[in-house]
C-alpha cells in the first residue's frame, strides 16, 4: 500500500475544480451573451452561429465534455433551426428561458446520474488515482449543485421577464453577470478550502 498525501494532487492551496477552466467550458454561451448585446435579429443569428461553431470545435478537440457539451449540442442546433432558418418568433422570445433551462436541466441530470459535470473538468488536472476519493467526489458534487442553483435562478428570472419585464436590458445583463461571478467566486473559494484532518491523505493500492 502506498499512502500519498493530498498535497501531492489535491493541494488545499490549489483548486480541485479550476473556475476559469470551467468558465472556458461555457465559451459558446458567453459568446452568444456578448454578441447579442445588440438586440437585433442579425446579432442573434450571428451569436447562435458563432456559438454553434465553438460548440462543435470544443467537442471535437476535447475542450468541451460531459453534460455541458451535450447541453450545447442540443441547444445550439435547435436555435440554428428555430431562429436562423425558420425565424420563429416564439423561439426567439423564449431563447433566454430555453438557454438557461437547458444548462439547468443537463446540470441536474449529471448530478442525478452520479457524475456531476464538474468532474469532467476536474479530472483534466487531478491524477486518476484520486477520482474515486470521497473528497474529490464531494467537492465536484457541491460545485455542480452550486452551478445548478445559479442556472435555476437564471431560468426563473428569464421566466419572470417573459411576463413582467423588470430592470431593462442592463438589469437583465447585471443579474446574469452577477450570478456567473458568484459561481466563479464560490468555485474558487470552496475548492481552495483546507481539507479536514482525516482527509489530508489518500490511500492507493
Amino acid at each position: 500500500m502506498v499512502v500519498m498525501p493530498y498535497s501531492y494532487s489535491l493541494n488545499p492551496e490549489k483548486e480541485i475544480v479550476n473556475p476559469f477552466k470551467l468558465i472556458l467550458a461555457f465559451a459558446p454561451w458567453i459568446s452568444l451573451w456578448i454578441i447579442t448585446w445588440e438586440r437585433t435579429l442579425f446579432h442573434l443569428e450571428l451569436g447562435i452561429g458563432v456559438a454553434a461553431v465553438l460548440t462543435l470545435f470544443m467537442a471535437l478537440t476535447g475542450a468541451h465534455r460531459g453534460a455541458i457539451m451535450w447541453a450545447g449540442i442540443v441547444f445550439f442546433p435547435s436555435a440554428l433551426v428555430g431562429v436562423n432558418l425558420l425565424h420563429n418568433f416564439w423561439f426567439i422570445a423564449h431563447m433566454g428561458v430555453m438557454a438557461h433551462g437547458v444548462l439547468f436541466g443537463f446540470t441536474l441530470y449529471s448530478i442525478l446520474c452520479g457524475h456531476p459535470f464538474t468532474e469532467d473538468y476536474a479530472r483534466q488536472h487531478v491524477p486518476c488515482e484520486f477520482w474515486t476519493h470521497p473528497l474529490f467526489k464531494r467537492r465536484c458534487l457541491v460545485t455542480a449543485w452550486a452551478w445548478g442553483i445559479l442556472f435555476g435562478l437564471n431560468t426563473a428570472y428569464s421566466v419572470v421577464l417573459l411576463y413582467r419585464p423588470v430592470g431593462g436590458e442592463w438589469g437583465k445583463r447585471g443579474v446574469e453577470l452577477g450570478l456567473m461571478a458568484a459561481g466563479v467566486i464560490f468555485t474558487s473559494v470552496y475548492t481552495r478550502s483546507r481539507c479536514p484532518a482525516n482527509e489530508d491523505s489518500a490511500t492507493i493500492s
